[in-house]
């Protein structure tokens, strides 16, 4: 990351890595079987011989990880972010393999998937946490930016990869299947460099203390020693005492309408498909360089200008979904007709630009909240279930609209980007309101 990395708060190589090991631990997690889901989609649902329906229950059940995010917070509390992740990537790569090599039956797989949600709602706060432990104390931003960034190119790399292989085999199952095994099995060195590289919570903040300059007497003393979790009720009081703090909860409401605004995304494909009569494959192949190219940039731009511009990322969440309302509105009155497609690529691109800014951001407010360390783990815990919340009903809204209206899609892509655009609002005022709060809690905290 060079000298970028040195203006944003990373000072030293072993920052550096312990950060990037984090970030691509959150990514490599999801590689044998989520991640795959847009491009491999068919092959997916023939390899395990699944239909349509069977295969949406199965991400139904990972999506039950909101409902035990908050439980998950008292987990976070009581061990290390690096243990989590070890022993998350351990399960994961056990039941991974047993999915691919032997293929169980459909019920076998639901209940594997939920098992998958579950720990999801302990391993991803975990991620969020070591991001958050191991960035510059100003520079919260651009380390969600980065997250967000490398995450997207990770999967898109590693995705590209298992299509040129497949390409290269002329579509051989057995090839589809050996990738899959090949990806579950990076774990194994992403876990040795977990072990090697990512400290324990107290010794992440000692190391960004020593980094930053700031008392490093006795920020080295702190890294010298090994750090001890909290005990089981000291990480309940943690729980009990975020679920107390309201501002997490604004963030939280922010961050739902960030990651509710997020999906519309998903529908750039038959948007041009069934609206601007674009064929399947040039949509499809739009669709997947616009997010691989804007979700780098994306992420790393929503970053920057949060650290560097605004100062912070509340205030910049306020203006990017402020901005997306705009840009919705816009979607929505746009003629549908296949004469304005040229129109419809640029603005759809620019909203997919200021939208992944938007998400690069998500979760960075509670990061800037100066919690203290022993409540980090459940504020990202409650901040998760709040903002990935919409998963359970965000896509049922959107294809039900869809439904309603199949013989004008015109109509239907006209209501979805005015609800959009509502939601979008809603953040942009959350986001505000979250400011506020911000600025008369610093100036109690300067008074006392």
């Amino acid at each position: 990351m060079g000298s970028i990395a040195k203006r944003n708060g990373f000072t030293s190589k072993q920052q550096i890595s312990a950060f990037l090991t984090v970030v691509f631990s959150g990514q490599v997690i999801y590689s044998a079987f989520e991640s795959l889901k847009i491009p491999f989609y068919e092959r997916l649902v023939t390899y395990y011989g699944l239909t349509d329906t069977q295969f949406g229950m199965l991400f139904m059940m990972l999506g039950v990880a909101v409902f035990f995010y908050i439980p998950g917070g008292w987990i976070n509390n009581r061990f290390n972010t690096r243990t989590i992740l070890i022993w998350g990537l351990i399960y994961r790569l056990v039941t991974a393999l047993f999915m691919i090599l032997v293929r169980p039956h459909f019920y076998v797989m639901m209940a594997i998937t939920f098992t998958w949600g579950v720990l999801d709602a302990i391993y991803w706060p975990a991620v969020i946490k070591g991001v958050a432990l191991l960035s510059g104390e100003k520079n919260k931003g651009f380390a969600f930016g980065v997250l967000t960034a490398f995450r997207a190119g990770g999967e898109a790399t590693l995705n590209g990869i298992l299509i040129g292989v497949m390409a290269i085999f002329n579509g051989s199952m057995l090839a589809f299947q050996w990738g899959m095994v090949a990806y579950a099995l990076i774990v194994i060195p992403m876990i040795l460099l977990i072990q090697h590289y990512v400290p324990t919570d107290a010794e992440a903040t000692a190391l960004v203390t020593a980094a930053s300059g700031t008392n490093p007497t006795n920020a080295t003393a702190t890294i010298s020693e090994e750090a001890a979790p909290a005990s089981s009720a000291e990480a309940l009081q943690g729980l009990i005492l975020t679920l107390k703090h309201p501002r997490i909860w604004v963030a939280g409401i922010a961050g739902l309408c960030v990651y509710w605004v997020y999906t519309v995304l998903v529908y750039t494909t038959p948007l041009f498909v069934r609206v601007y009569q674009m064929s399947s494959e040039t949509a499809s192949t739009y669709a997947t360089v616009n997010a691989l190219a804007l979700g780098l940039t994306g992420g790393i731009v929503g970053g920057l200008v949060a650290d560097h511009v605004f100062k912070s990322s509340t205030v910049t969440l306020t203006w990017t979904l402020g901005f997306t309302t705009i840009l919705m509105i816009i979607m929505a009155y746009l003629p549908k007709d296949p004469g304005y497609i040229w129109v419809a690529l640029v603005a759809t691109s620019v909203m997919a630009f200021v939208i992944m800014m938007s998400k690069a951001i998500q979760q960075a407010p509670v990061a800037e909240l100066d919690l203290p360390d022993s409540i980090v783990g459940s504020a990202m815990s409650v901040n998760s279930f709040m903002a990935f919340a919409c998963i359970l009903w965000a896509m049922p809204i959107n294809g039900a609209i869809l439904d309603a209206t199949k013989a004008d899609p015109g109509l239907a892509f006209k209501r979805i980007f005015l609800l959009m655009a509502l939601v979008a609002a809603i953040g942009a005022i959350c986001s505000a309101i979250l400011q506020v709060m911000n600025r008369k809690a610093n100036a109690t905290r300067v008074a006392a």
